[in-house]
């Protein structure tokens, strides 16, 4: 009897057990479907203060509206300061960039996102406007409350096209708000009543079948149950069971019939796997240099065709081709071909970079896949341009083979595509296509399968090689444009950069002046242009009649951000012994305010020598009217686009008096470019500009032709001379 109870308490045991874990794994599930319906509230909540940001717009910009309506009955009554005017200013601009904070964070959320996209990017268009003519209404407000109160109307405007988007907005995220929390409910409560049934369901069967067979469960059952879940969840080829072998080679009746088994399903699933490695490196993989083969390759073009569809961007595929391979293999033997070949792959794969793809082709031919190019044709190819370069100036590396240096070259075909392909040969044969153009072009260089994309890229290259030249041979001439007061009297002119090409003639610096930023020409031609200004000044300090001229140079970005731009410039004055009051730097918005403190340091340093300094393009751009009153500026010069159709367009109007008012305001001097009739001329003279530039008064000429024109020219026979050449702004 002892006995018996001893053996019934071991058969409980597993029992017990199962029914343990059978209550753990209820619990489990149900703790997970718990968690899971608490992530879902939380994200709810989440979206609900979305939506309740998003209502509180309205009431947050309604609290600007009344501080700016304050702001202009002060200004307009006369009640207010200036310094109560720039507090207030200040209050309006640092709650609308709160407010615009929270206006992107709410445009950027997924829910808003998924809910209407054209409105998220409405809402953000709509703020961004009303911000700016807010904050230019509380620029000018001491200045000119007229011209406040005219941009108020402009953001009032703004702010009513706001406010339809954030409804609308509001409105779709609540309906979605309903919909997901409807949603949620119900597959949560379907989830948790599943999990509920199987989980009991699950718990009989197993209370059933472990009291039926407990008196058949031992130790070596237990082995036999790890031996399973080994084999189950194994990835490796060999599957380590030493427990199983044990009871194969010790025990005897079922459990020596079941190790057995066991032991050959092991011995089964290693044959298998084994064989699908095989299978696999053989299908995707060349046995020679172990790259992916062909079919991968088209593999991974597949997957790249799908990306550039979805993300409307560019890939490459790029045919390499050892030139002269042949000669090799007669020569030296294809062992040694085969060395070769193994050498360069191990040499690309390290060129190739981890997010793009080599591949042998078979034979001499190797292919690159390059993914994540840019959206514009041009520029994904010239970064491929660039990416092959670096290529073949790696393969052109000699190696070292049997004590011997090698030197080898290849041919390369490129092929851009940007959007899914049904055949996905087509890319490679295009590649193809063009490697065998590179062969026949001379070897060791690429060609890209569209023509008109060669015919570009060839004429870029040539035309950067010709102003190299061009710099080296003194091709590059100064036209120098006249800038006069209010009284038409020349104050001083602007150096403009032509190229004396000796083909194509004289070349605008459009044309070139692109090149020679990415090429990093534009150092050179920046230097050139800066001496040559500063000698004709020391030349016109000879001459009564021009000495008082200044002569304004542009300087690029990439020149003014050099360390030594500030010595440089000292330099150049130092060694021509021009004089620095009459020399006037233009810098653009962007060179000036991207990296703003050294941009301050630069401009600080040279004010001091003398130098001034002129804004070019002002309004094009958008200026922190906060970094603009720090800057050591002389002089805002009013951008072409605006003055051009200043009697037809009341916002160009508009935006001319506000930069107007604004420079007065600042101290700083205006002149505005491309003049070019008299009513223009007058009625920015009537808005208080007192400096002009453009065609009306003179087209950029060379330097015999202006001196001409300042020898003789009195400022009556100027204005009628040049009112007979307007013509559109160069």
């Amino acid at each position: 009897m002892k006995a018996s109870r001893n053996l019934q308490l071991l058969l409980l045991l597993p029992v017990s057990l199962v029914v343990l874990f059978a209550l753990l794994f209820i619990y489990g599930s149900l703790s997970s479907v718990k968690t899971q319906y608490d992530l879902a509230s939380a994200a709810q909540t989440r979206d609900l203060l979305v939506i309740e940001d998003a209502a509180r717009f309205s009431h947050d910009i309604g609290q600007v509206q009344r501080q700016m309506a304050t702001a202009l009955e002060g200004a307009q009554a006369g009640i207010l300061t200036e310094l109560q005017l720039y507090r207030m200013h200040s209050v309006i601009v640092d709650d609308l960039d709160a407010l615009g904070r929270r206006v992107r964070q709410l445009a950027d959320s997924e829910l808003v996102i998924d809910a209407n996209h054209d409105s998220a990017r409405g809402l953000l268009d709509e703020f961004e406007s009303y911000r700016r003519f807010v904050i230019m209404s509380t620029d000018v407000i001491a200045v000119n409350p007229a011209v406040a109160v005219t941009f108020m109307e402009q953001a009032q405007r703004h702010f009513r096209e706001f406010s339809i988007f954030s409804s609308r907005i509001v409105s779709l995220l609540s309906e979605r708000s309903q919909q997901r929390n409807i949603a949620q409910g119900s597959v949560l409560s379907d989830v948790y009543a599943r999990v509920l049934f199987l989980g009991f369901v699950a718990l009989a069967l197993l209370l059933a079948i472990t009291y039926m067979s407990a008196h058949r469960a031992s130790a070596r059952m237990l082995d036999i149950a790890d031996a399973l879940s080994t084999l189950a969840h194994s990835e490796g080829a060999k599957i380590p069971l030493p427990a199983i072998e044990k009871m194969h080679h010790e025990s005897k009746g079922e459990f020596g019939r079941i190790a057995a088994t066991l032991l050959t399903f092991r011995n089964e699933i290693e044959r298998r796997r084994h064989a699908e490695e095989e299978a696999f490196q053989l299908a995707f993989y060349d046995p020679l240099t172990q790259l992916p083969n062909r079919r991968l390759l088209r593999e991974r073009l597949h997957h790249a065709s799908m990306m550039c569809d979805r993300l409307d961007s560019h890939a490459a595929v790029l045919i390499l081709d050892l030139d002269e391979f042949k000669r090799i293999n007669d020569s030296r033997g294809h062992a040694f071909g085969d060395k070769v070949l193994t050498a360069l792959a191990k040499r690309l794969k390290l060129a190739v970079g981890e997010n793009n793809t080599l591949a042998h082709l078979g034979g001499d031919s190797f292919a690159i896949l390059v993914e994540s190019l840019a959206t514009d044709a041009e520029r994904a190819a010239k970064q491929v341009e660039r990416y092959t370069t670096r290529i073949l100036a790696k393969v052109d590396e000699p190696i070292q083979l049997d004590d011997e240096e090698l030197r080898i070259t290849v041919s390369t075909g490129i092929a851009l595509f940007d959007k899914r392909t049904e055949d996905l040969d087509n890319p490679l044969k295009h590649a193809e296509s063009a490697m065998y153009q590179a062969k026949a072009a001379g070897r060791q260089t690429f060609r890209f399968y569209d023509p008109d994309m060669q015919t570009r890229l060839e004429a870029r290259i040539l035309l950067e090689n010709e102003l190299r030249l061009a710099v080296e041979r003194d091709q590059l001439r100064l036209f120098y444009q006249i800038q006069v007061d209010e009284t038409d009297v020349v104050r001083g002119v602007e150096a403009l950069i032509r190229w004396e090409h000796p083909d194509k003639g004289l070349m605008p610096p459009l044309t070139f002046i692109p090149i020679a930023e990415d090429s990093g020409l534009i150092l050179q031609i920046g230097r050139w242009v800066l001496r040559t200004a500063c000698e004709q000044l020391k030349h016109w300090e000879a001459d009564p009649r021009c000495r008082e001229l200044s002569i304004a140079v542009n300087v690029s970005a990439r020149q003014f951000r050099q360390d030594d731009f500030v010595a440089e410039v000292l330099a150049v004055l130092a060694e021509t012994g021009a004089d620095s009051r009459r020399l006037k730097l233009e810098l653009t918005e962007s060179t000036v305010l991207e990296n703003i403190e050294t941009t301050i340091e630069h401009m600080q340093s040279l004010r001091a020598a003398g130098l001034r300094f002129s804004m070019d393009d002002f309004g094009t751009g958008y200026s922190s009217l906060q970094y603009l009153k720090r800057l050591p500026l002389d002089q805002i010069k009013i951008d072409q686009s605006f003055v051009r159709d200043i009697i037809i367009d009341a916002n160009d109007l508009v935006i001319v008096q506000t930069i107007i008012a604004m420079s007065h305001a600042l101290g700083l001097d205006v002149i505005a470019e491309g003049v070019e009739t008299r009513e223009q001329r007058d009625l920015l003279f009537s808005q208080g500009c007192k400096a002009f530039q453009g065609y009306l008064f003179g087209k950029p000429e060379p330097l015999y032709r202006v001196d001409a024109l300042l020898a003789g020219t009195t400022p009556t026979a100027l204005t009628s001379s040049t009112r007979a050449v307007a013509q559109p702004s160069d």
